[in-house]
């Protein structure tokens, strides 16, 4: 089973826990009580639907967290970064969250 590591930017907290091969990444944080937005855009977000690009995330390996998808493109995410609702684990990750307003 994957692991992912989640360290939040803003309040510096880290935890770790597994996950099952595929998992959504924001969906599986959320449900751990994590983190992977930053200040009031826990209330004012999309809900997972890629819109807003406010679960924006640093993801280390990249090759961890699934293929891009064609909404990362048109919000212009740089190669380091991923929306979490349109990742999927598929490895150990290091996720740094709550990285923009």
């Amino acid at each position: 089973m994957p692991k992912i590591t989640l360290q939040n930017m803003e309040t510096k907290e880290t935890k770790t826990f597994q996950v099952g091969y595929g998992a959504n990444l924001r969906k599986t944080v959320l449900f751990h009580e994590g983190d992977v937005y930053k200040g009031l855009n826990k209330f004012l977000n999309c809900r997972g639907m890629g819109m807003c690009g406010k679960c924006l995330v640093e993801v280390e390996p990249m090759e961890n967290s699934g293929p891009r998808s064609i909404i990362e493109d048109l919000h212009k995410i740089p190669g380091n970064q991923r929306l979490g609702c349109r990742a999927k684990v598929v490895g150990d990750v290091l996720v740094r969250a709550a990285i923009k307003d």
